[in-house]
């Protein structure tokens, strides 16, 4: 059976730290640590279907949390001004203990993902 996702993210690069992203730019140095950020970027996914949340790390060796919908309890977006104003924040997802099964930063929407979770008791 296909899961329908309804949320289906990378961390945002650019939006997440725009001074940091500016300043590797400009550098030689920074072309590599660029390409590096990309990498880890496009290593991280948070997604969210029908019935869960699923969030994997890694290119080549993979490391995946899957999280029903039904046993989430908490979810605490954390955004500085900046993250804020670009639309980003740091996403941590609890179901029954006091640390957060699910913790990704820097996704782009994370109220989204508040809001989906959510959505599980309407």
């Amino acid at each position: 059976m296909t899961e329908n996702w309804l949320y289906d993210a990378h961390p945002a690069m650019f939006r997440s730290n725009p001074l940091l992203f500016i300043l590797l730019l400009i550098s030689v140095v920074g072309i590599v640590g660029l390409g590096i950020w990309w990498i880890k970027c496009k290593g991280e996914r948070l997604a969210v279907s029908d019935s869960e949340i699923l969030m994997e790390r890694g290119l080549l060796s993979k490391q995946r949390t899957q999280l029903a919908l039904s046993s989430v309890r908490t979810v605490r977006i954390s955004q500085s001004v900046f993250q804020r104003m670009l639309g980003v924040g740091n996403i941590e997802i609890f179901s029954a203990g006091d640390y957060a099964e699910i913790a990704i930063r820097g996704m782009p929407d994370p109220n989204r993902v508040r809001a989906l979770a959510a959505r599980r008791d309407a």
